[in-house]
């Protein structure tokens, strides 16, 4: 065992972290491509649970001594949270204001 977690539990911790970076990278070369604001966008409201992430990390690295950082990304993953629906209620309100301008759903 490393500190107190296994060394399953470790590789699910790290390969969580890089999982989220590759999707935060993912998201914004699409976007780019796509011509897409809203998927550039989108790494950006994901920077908040990738430092929640980051803080999990640490904090068992250092065999949970820093129960600060346990708090710390309590309050990181709910911000995240928050960010992700702010994300979403104008990512949707565009596309409604988009198909709407294009007359789509008219008879």
């Amino acid at each position: 065992m490393i500190g107190l977690l296994s060394i399953p539990t470790w590789i699910v911790h790290f390969s969580s972290v890089i999982e989220w970076s590759l999707a935060m990278v993912l998201f914004y070369v699409i976007g780019k491509r796509m011509n897409n604001v809203w998927f550039k966008r989108m790494p950006i409201v994901m920077i908040p649970y990738m430092l929640s992430g980051f803080c999990a990390l640490v904090y068992h690295i250092t065999e949970d001594t820093w129960v600060g950082l346990n708090e710390l990304q309590s309050y990181l993953t709910f911000f995240g949270s928050c960010c992700f629906a702010f994300w979403a209620f104008l990512f949707l309100r565009s596309v409604t204001a988009t198909s709407k301008s294009k007359g789509v759903g008219r008879g």
